[in-house]
């Protein structure tokens, strides 16, 4: 049995992936109070992930904040029609 040295097991990181947000940075940029946006984590609206030991902190993907543009996109048309 051959073993891989280290460095040709690792995986190489896309350039394509994108930092998390936090809970601020989501807020400032929807120009809303943080307690908004956990409330919508809280609610399953907006989905995160708890990194780190204890209480951790929550960091939102990319990908989950562009779903919830879409929700809220959606939920502002179908508001907006009726």
């Amino acid at each position: 049995m051959q073993v891989q040295p280290i460095a040709e097991r690792v995986v190489s990181v896309s350039p394509e992936i994108r930092k998390p947000f936090r809970v601020a940075e989501v807020a400032a940029m929807l120009d809303v109070h943080q307690a908004t946006i956990y409330r919508d984590i809280e609610a399953g609206r907006l989905k995160a992930l708890r990194v780190g030991a204890g209480k951790g902190a929550l960091r939102i993907l990319p990908a989950a904040l562009d779903a919830y543009f879409a929700l809220l996109e959606v939920r502002a048309t179908a508001e907006a029609a009726a």
